[in-house]
């Protein structure tokens, strides 16, 4: 790893003695004078007419400030990312769409007076038939979720390049699969949750757990017709988010019942509330087709993706999109015709979760390389490796990026650190399999002008103590970059981590700089934050120059110290020069605004390698995860203890997503509405070896040459897992999670004992 004055260098974050001390205050832990507790009603049904909301219970119970239904509301009742077509609240006469649409609110001068009378608000529905399948929605005749959407079709996104049919023509191979992908839910440590209060000038203020306070009040705006210049939001720290509170969550609810019930209030959501209303991973069908010739170089690949977007659009079209895109993969593939639908159902709510639509395509797409090298009768790395881009190529996915290509490096590395393949103890009815696979992961540089994603600020201001302030838009969710950002600004002013502090996510104080997601914060905040820096650098030394009459570009910033380069003894204190500079009226506060250019895609990419040894017992059908190694080009590396953390963070949730997790629903309901029913990792589930490793190929455009790599682990992990299990019994798997179940049918239909 390369190393600066602080960059490249494990340094604690500057978040962690809060963290392990408990002095750190999420949002749940905030208390305000006069404070009360809001409850929110939801529909128990997944598609209903609400005919009547009876709330003259609740509201004749003592210490019940207000009960709130959508004729209560000021402004449009309605908000949403992509489109507004989220109802705040369902108001009589209209239909609910899943489980997690509101129809009611009530204030209350306690947590359990608030749920008591909220039970007391009777509703009276008429149920009607939910849509619980994408295939149905399709049918014809299908009622619309939404009369606007026709076919309920939430979006559709084609990408077509050469001429798949004639890829086929000359394809001397051909293999095709249909895969299926579950709904996996975000589980995320702290659910939804926030304070609201109006100060005595009207102004609205919202602090809570999120990962874009502006689309917060943007949203809060469109609700409830509040002026922009009257929101004010506040991100707490967050306790883990991984894409579940990229959407406005609770906030808007908040909002209104703060301003109608003219007190602070709370608003906590317990875990089964946060599961039913929050989106999740989309659950895709993937029909996927390659042709290749004898010689194992793919001529065409043809894919089909449907996937259920859930009761309203939010991320649904963004994350089709890169599914859609990454289908494709690392590989050189002429003939490419590739197809993602969002389709509209009553189910649970799609969208943001970590890799953002790059794993179910993960899944679909080396799992059916296996299959490939297998009709070939081909080592299915070899199969891979014939396919590789190579130094100097393009990706030939739409989500176009600069990178230099690493994939040999990677497989070079990560054959390296599997090493022989284990043996199975004589007479065991344990198998081992084997599998590696690759992956691009993607990550925002802000490229185009589309949903809040163009453009990334930050501003930096010196002290005239010679303390630094950095003011970033984004969300620090536990993934490090309030120390990431620390340590850039560090290094660019020559100081101690602790002369630097960072305040984030308040639309306020900091510069816009879009949601916190899709990897993009480390590149463009940093970005951003080289814009400033440079400009106040400047200012330094021109001052420095003045005071010691020497030529400003003769000068360095240093060990604290503006210093004559060369001669150390030549020096003045960080200090001194940023006290003359405020005195003589300097300007030290700089915005730096950073956006890639509009003639290239929104996403730069990365490369990625993961490998897998596992043995499965075909007496239980138990998996054991040998050895998981995962291998990942991170640009250059900023901070290594939290990269590596990354790494076994993603390849953990993967471990998840291929084996155990799924978020059933059953005529739109849940059947797994908290962690009693829902199983996610535990310690106990860990590889017995667990290896991550990075190489550094600097990114041409990225602050130190660094890129986004928060989710590339997840990417590819799970798709090596899954065939390893195939490599150990001779099965392909073409749906997950893969439990002990699956692996006792496959062995029964094998005939393997």
């Amino acid at each position: 790893m390369t190393h600066g004055n602080v960059i490249g260098k494990g340094v604690p974050r500057v978040d962690a003695r809060g963290k392990v001390t408990g002095q750190t205050k999420y949002a749940a832990d905030i208390r305000l004078p006069g404070m009360h507790y809001g409850k929110i009603v939801f529909s128990p049904h997944p598609r209903a007419r609400v005919l009547e909301i009876d709330c003259r219970a609740a509201e004749s119970m003592p210490g019940v400030r207000k009960v709130i239904t959508a004729c209560n509301l000021p402004g449009s009742n309605r908000y949403g990312y992509d489109v507004a077509h989220r109802p705040v609240l369902v108001p009589e006469g209209e239909e609910t769409r899943y489980i997690g649409d509101a129809v009611a609110m009530v204030v209350a001068s306690s947590e359990e007076l608030a749920d008591r009378a909220a039970a007391a608000i009777a509703v009276r529905y008429e149920l009607l038939a939910p849509l619980t399948s994408p295939r149905q929605a399709m049918e014809p005749g299908a009622y619309l979720v939404h009369a606007a959407a026709a076919g309920n079709r939430c979006c559709v996104r084609e990408f077509v390049h050469g001429d798949v049919a004639v890829g086929f023509q000359t394809s001397e191979v051909v293999v095709e699969q249909t895969y299926f992908t579950p709904r996996q839910e975000q589980a995320f440590l702290e659910p939804e949750s926030g304070v609201a209060y109006q100060d005595d000038s009207g102004v609205l203020h919202v602090i809570s757990c999120l990962q874009d306070p502006y689309g917060v009040a943007e949203d809060i705006h469109l609700a409830l017709a509040i002026p922009k210049s009257r929101i004010h939001v506040k991100g707490t720290p967050v306790g883990g988010g991984f894409g579940g509170k990229l959407n406005t969550t609770i906030q808007v609810h908040l909002a209104a019942m703060a301003c109608l019930a003219e007190v602070p209030v709370m608003l906590v959501l317990d875990r089964e509330e946060s599961f039913a209303f929050h989106p999740k991973r989309h659950p895709t069908e993937i029909r996927l087709k390659l042709g290749a010739g004898r010689d194992g170089t793919i001529h065409a690949l043809e894919g089909d993706v449907i996937a259920d977007a859930g009761p309203y659009s939010g991320r649904s079209p963004e994350v089709l999109g890169l599914t859609m895109s990454a289908l494709m993969g690392p590989y050189r593939i002429p003939n490419v015709l590739t197809r993602a639908e969002g389709i509209y159902t009553n189910n649970l709510d799609s969208g943001a979760f970590r890799g953002f639509g790059a794993p179910q395509a993960a899944i679909a797409r080396e799992c059916l390389l296996d299959k490939l090298a297998r009709a070939l009768a081909m080592d299915p790395l070899e199969l891979r490796r014939r396919n590789f881009l190579r130094p100097g190529d393009r990706p030939t996915s739409p989500m176009l990026g600069d990178s230099p290509v690493s994939l040999e490096l990677l497989t070079e590395r990560i054959v390296e650190k599997l090493g022989p393949k284990p043996s199975a103890p004589k007479n065991s009815t344990k198998r081992i399999g084997r599998s590696i696979c690759f992956d691009m992961p993607v990550f925002d540089v802000g490229a185009i002008p589309v949903l809040g994603k163009s453009g990334v600020g930050a501003a930096v201001e010196v002290h005239s103590d010679g303390s630094v302030s950095v003011y970033a838009g984004g969300t620090e969710l536990g993934q490090g970059v309030t120390t990431v950002l620390a340590q850039m600004a560090a290094e660019q002013f020559g100081l101690p981590m602790d002369r630097i502090r960072v305040e984030m996510s308040d639309n306020w104080t900091c510069p816009r700089a879009g949601r916190t997601s899709a990897s993009r914060l480390t590149f463009g905040l940093g970005n951003a934050l080289l814009l400033a820096t440079g400009r106040l650098r400047q200012t330094l030394l021109v001052r420095a120059g003045k005071m010691l009459e020497i030529a400003a570009e003769d000068l360095v910033l240093e060990g604290s110290e503006v210093r004559l380069i060369g001669v150390p003894a030549k020096a003045l204190t960080f200090a001194e020069v940023a006290w003359m500079c405020s005195d003589r009226g300097d300007n030290l506060r700089e915005e730096g605004w950073f956006r890639s250019a509009e003639d290239r895609y929104m996403y730069g990419h990365t490369f990625m390698a993961a490998a897998a040894d596992v043995a499965v017992d075909i007496a239980t059908g138990e998996i054991e995860i040998l050895k998981l190694a995962n291998v990942l080009d991170m640009g250059r590396v900023l901070n290594p203890a939290m990269a590596f953390g990354q790494l076994y963070g993603g390849a953990i949730q993967a471990l998840g997503y291929g084996l155990m997790e799924n978020m059933v629903t059953v005529d739109g309901q849940s059947k797994t509405p908290s962690f009693a029913e829902y199983v996610i990792p535990s310690a106990l589930d860990i590889p017995e070896e667990f290896v991550a490793e990075g190489v550094e190929t600097p990114y041409p455009t990225g602050p130190f040459g660094a890129k986004g790599i928060g989710e590339a682990a997840l990417n590819c992990t799970t798709p090596t897992l899954l065939n390893a299990i195939a490599d150990a019994l001779g099965v392909e798997i073409t749906a997950v999670p893969i439990g002990q179940e699956h692996i006792l049918a496959a062995v029964r239909n094998q005939k393997l004992m």
